[in-house]
């Protein structure tokens, strides 16, 4: 029976490419999904703001609308 006279050597190993730090990846996550569900709700209250302001004026210029009080034959005095 032979035996070998050399130990076969290891192949260095390269990083496993499908590797997650998954904490990173939680983390990194939940706060874009924080910092996009404030800047929607900040988007929806500023268009509310302008409307509400635009109220004395006959449209609304943020919106592009009429308002009620300014349509043909409908509630004026």
């Amino acid at each position: 029976m032979a035996t070998p006279t050399q130990t076969p050597t290891k192949a260095p190993e390269e990083p496993d490419p499908f590797y997650y730090d998954y904490n990173t990846v939680q983390t990194v996550g939940m706060t874009l999904a924080t910092i996009l569900f404030l800047l929607g709700i900040l988007i929806i209250i500023s268009k509310k703001v302008k409307c509400r302001k635009a109220d004395s004026s006959p449209t609304c210029k943020s919106c592009k609308s009429e308002l009620p009080s300014s349509a043909p034959g409908g509630g004026g005095v």
